[in-house]
């Protein structure tokens, strides 16, 4: 009998199917662009984590709670800036959560995260999955440039969307040109439409659009004039609507001005102008685009760039010698700094220069002017160095041996990343939010522990809180109801007369109210002020009227007695009781000077010990400075 082997059967074997995008991470350039990217992202959290509300988020947030989303509301000018988009946003995520840090630091992260995954889609959509495409990534990811901005709210709503829509428009843009549908093409008009609703700037898109088209992405062959020329004529519809977009929001604009009177543009002064352009241009610019300033001069935004004279002059080096190099040995790498010159100075200077150049030229050194040229920078440097896909004849010479170009590459991208991170890190040094946090954090227990028939006047902010060139928009009234529920946020808008009136302190308490300004009292030896036809007049009193002026009237009374306060054309009926204070506060709006305490019934027995008006102040302190 013969025996036989029988053979098992095969194991099964699991296979486990990865997504497309994980799979993708098997190559070391995307998986070398991931960590970019992620690197990245966690240096801008430890940036996020020491900043907090500063200046204008306050605007934005009081903005929200005093107006409704209309399209009157979202189409005001702000400080300048026409940007409807934006205020929407402020207005959505102010009405979820005032002042909720968390919030927004998240839904600027989310913005940020996106940003850096589809700029890496456009540069390998240019030029190709490649690591050449890895340092202009790392130089736009980790500027320092770039960091102010986004730290600051009221900036970052700003520069992350419109660098978000640049880099939409120009990946739409090279696959129109690839003749990938003419769809492409409407998209990328729509992507720069929505830049502009979030910032003014968002004008210049289409010349960048054009401009890069023109030089890198259509008909390279022929002469840059001559190929702008044929663009315009092949894709005329195209480019008309372009413009058309322009013209209409530059119009929406004009239209609107009326809404922010006195602030935006404005005739420079010559001197301010040269010197804002030439520290701009000269030294924030140029010293952070390798990698600087190192050093920051602290503000209450954060830093301005403060760059040494070291730093600044090998920054000219540096720069020099990229463009000395790429012109050297790439075809048409002299359109890219072209069109980095022509951004930086149509784009950034001049319109900073209108909206600023009358006042100073230290805004110069404020780096969130030039952060959008950033990924200009980048694109530039790609186009400058590496072929678009399907470029022929790309280099007028042969290059250096590989081992020897990913040598100088490496050095060159290692230096920059460690000057980077030493200037972010030293940037983020000069961040503080904590004074801004605690002061919000007291106003809130306070609001919340506070009865309903609280009265609170509006004071202004402190100065280090909320500058006071931002006048009566940083009152307690707008900036701080938001914190409050609705009973008490409407009192505060609404103050009344009250024997305990309050206002907030330098550190956010609710605090009993004085008034600084005038003050009369009665005169010695006598127990009060002396009444002549039935009044007591205070020729001498002067109001400033509007929200934050007050008066105050010391007095005994047995038993409720009326009088009237004339203050211009203004009346103001009080109802005189017994108290133990023997002191009201109440409002005043008019402007005037002179004040008149009427005794409607002379007969009644009343006393007035002591007169003021002003401005309501805490006790024991003085005003804000105006």
């Amino acid at each position: 009998m013969e025996a036989t082997e029988t053979g098992r059967p095969d194991s099964p074997v699991l296979r486990i199917a990865l997504p497309g995008w994980m799979a993708a991470l098997r190559s070391p350039v995307l998986l070398g662009a991931v960590l970019i990217v992620a690197a990245s992202l966690v240096l801008r959290v430890l940036v996020l984590r020491d900043s907090y509300f500063v200046e204008d988020d306050l605007l934005f947030v009081g903005n929200a709670y005093e107006s409704d989303l209309t399209l009157d509301f979202v189409t005001r000018v702000h400080k300048g800036h026409f940007m409807p988009g934006a205020i929407a946003l402020t207005w959505v995520l102010s009405r979820i959560a005032p002042y909720d840090w968390l919030l927004v630091a998240g839904v600027t992260f989310v913005a940020q995260a996106l940003l850096g995954v589809l700029a890496l889609r456009l540069l390998r959509t240019l030029f190709g999955t490649r690591p050449a495409i890895l340092p202009p990534l790392a130089l736009f990811l980790f500027s320092p440039l770039t960091v102010p901005a986004f730290g600051w709210w009221a900036a970052a709503i700003n520069a992350i969307p419109l660098q978000l829509a640049l880099v939409l428009a120009l990946t739409d843009q090279v696959r129109f040109t690839r003749g990938e549908g003419a769809r492409h093409g409407w998209r990328a008009l729509a992507w720069c439409v929505a830049g502009m609703a979030f910032s003014t700037k968002g004008v210049f898109a289409v010349f960048l659009l054009y401009a890069l088209t023109t030089a890198f992405l259509d008909d390279r062959e022929a002469g840059w004039i001559r190929s702008m020329l044929g663009e315009a004529r092949r894709h005329w519809r195209l480019w008309s609507a372009h413009v058309m977009a322009v013209a209409a929001y530059t119009i929406a604009y004009l239209s609107r001005m009326d809404t922010a009177p006195g602030e935006g543009a404005s005739v420079p002064k010559p001197e301010v102008a040269v010197d804002l352009v030439s520290l701009m241009l000269g030294r924030t610019f140029p010293s952070g685009a390798i990698g600087g300033p190192v050093t920051w001069t602290p503000t209450p935004t954060g830093g301005l760039a403060d760059p040494s004279d070291l730093v600044v002059a090998v920054s000219w080096a540096a720069l020099a010698a990229v463009v000395a190099t790429t012109v050297l040995y790439r075809r048409r790498a002299l359109r890219a700094w072209i069109v980095l010159a022509g951004y930086l100075l149509f784009a950034d200077a001049i319109p900073t220069v209108i909206a600023r150049g009358g006042y100073t030229a230290l805004v110069g050194a404020e780096t969130r002017y030039v952060a959008d040229a950033v990924l200009v920078l980048a694109l530039c440097l790609g186009f400058a160095l590496l072929p678009v896909k399907g470029e022929t004849g790309v280099y007028r010479r042969p290059l250096p041996a590989p081992s020897r170009l990913a040598l100088v590459a490496g050095l060159t991208a290692g230096a920059y990343l460690v000057l980077s991170v030493i200037s972010i890190e030293t940037y983020r040094a000069t961040l503080s939010g904590d004074r801004v946090r605690a002061y919000l954090d007291t106003v809130a227990a306070q609001l919340a522990a506070a009865p309903d028939n609280v009265v609170i006047y509006p004071t202004p902010l402190p100065g280090d809180i909320v500058l006071p060139v931002n006048g009566n928009r940083r009152l307690s009234d707008r900036l701080l109801a938001p914190l409050a529920r609705p009973t008490v946020r409407v009192r505060m808008a609404h103050p009344e007369p009250s024997e305990d009136a309050r206002v907030f302190d330098r550190n956010g308490r609710l605090v009993r109210m004085s008034v600084f300004g005038f003050f009369a009292a009665r005169g010695e030896g006598e127990l009060c002020m002396p009444v002549v036809n039935g009044a007591v007049a205070f020729p001498d009193a002067l109001s400033f009227g509007g929200p934050a002026t007050a008066g105050a009237l010391a007095y005994r009374a047995d038993r409720p007695v009326s009088v009237t306060v004339e203050v211009g054309e203004e009346r103001i009926v009080l109802s005189l009781r017994k108290t133990s204070l023997g002191l009201v506060h109440f409002p005043v709006t008019a402007l005037s000077r002179g004040m008149r305490v009427v005794m409607d019934d002379p007969a009644a027995p009343v006393c007035l010990t002591g007169v003021a008006l002003g401005a309501p102040v805490a006790e024991g302190e003085q005003p804000s400075s105006p």
